[in-house]
């Protein structure tokens, strides 16, 4: 069954206030940066107050569309001259949306001395690379239900620190709980000073709070808000979708967008937002279809909006491997 999908050449604005009110459940984009990257002939620098009032008709738009327990996930980058440009898009979209949870896309970190993920660096005397990015989670009320275990980690013993989540350390942890819930300041309280009908009641209700809550390494638990997510490489994007040679090319690999995220990160914003299978997910801001990929994945319907023919024609050589299940993971 071929997966249902639209990829529309148009400017989303005209094609939001064309369609019906609340007709769309989950919104994932990431609109044009106006740090004067080049997307094609699109002009991306504009006057910052320009470019500010513009988006607030995205925003009027995005808001007539979505359903009222609808959600909306907008990436927003900086370059370190401009640092504010995401903050002054998320103080636009505010005026509109409530900032449900923010989110900070990191793209390389270091542990232990050793990197994971990759970055553009820099040669400066006055800045850091940037690593990182925001990702705004905006609904029209605050209120909505998410599924943080969608995208959980399991709840498993750390290989550096096993002390964090082992055995013993649950069972010391619920210890502590029973004794205060019995007004002693901690299990070694309760062994020193807890009467024998006392440390009968203390050791029994133990033993029901882990029955009730299991040593459960496997168990999943909310990442928090800083997302590890690293870009996949150029010469792998171009072999996912099928190019033979010039893996390295960015016009292979990526249709010469200057700025896509990873297919993961809208992969864990339609995760997280709960959405059943078959709800629609938009993205007004196609560019070369990686919403749509996830999107299509994960069961949804998927539609997309983009001025830029090339991009249009690139996301749907990438969306016909999916539904011909072509494209690796």
């Amino acid at each position: 069954m071929k997966s249902k999908y639209k990829i529309i050449k148009q400017d989303c604005i005209k094609w939001m206030n064309a369609q019906n009110p609340k007709s769309i459940d989950c919104i994932v984009t990431s609109p044009p940066y106006n740090l004067n990257i080049k997307y094609g002939n699109y002009d991306d620098s504009a006057p910052r107050k320009v470019y500010l009032v513009w988006l607030a008709e995205v925003a009027k738009a995005i808001k007539k569309v979505l359903k009222d327990k609808g959600q909306l996930f907008l990436n927003m980058g900086y370059s370190n001259s401009d640092p504010f440009v995401a903050m002054d898009v998320a103080q636009v979209f505010r005026k509109y949306f409530i900032l449900q949870n923010q989110f900070t896309w990191v793209k390389h970190v270091v542990v232990n001395d050793f990197g994971h993920g990759q970055y553009k660096p820099i040669t400066s005397n006055r800045y850091t690379s940037a690593t990182t990015e925001s990702v705004f989670h905006f609904t029209k009320k605050g209120d909505v239900a998410i599924d943080r275990l969608a995208i959980g980690q399991r709840n498993q013993t750390h290989p550096i620190y096993p002390e964090l989540y082992s055995e013993n350390r649950h069972r010391a942890v619920t210890r502590r709980k029973i004794a205060k819930r019995m007004k002693f300041k901690n299990y070694k309280d309760v062994l020193a000073n807890a009467t024998d009908t006392q440390k009968k009641e203390f050791e029994n209700k133990v033993k029901q709070l882990l029955k009730e809550i299991p040593y459960e390494p496997e168990k999943k638990k909310c990442i928090g808000n800083a997302w590890f997510i690293p870009y996949t490489p150029t010469s792998k994007l171009s072999k996912q979708i099928g190019v033979d040679k010039g893996h390295n090319y960015r016009k292979n690999s990526r249709a010469d967008h200057p700025a896509t995220f990873p297919e993961k990160l809208s992969e864990q914003c339609i995760k997280l937002s709960g959405i059943k299978k078959g709800s629609i997910v938009y993205d007004p801001f196609l560019g070369t279809g990686t919403t749509l990929v996830s999107a299509i994945k994960l069961g949804m319907i998927g539609i997309g909006t983009e001025i830029n023919e090339n991009y249009n024609k690139f996301s749907k050589k990438r969306i016909s491997l999916v539904n011909n299940r072509q494209l690796p993971e």
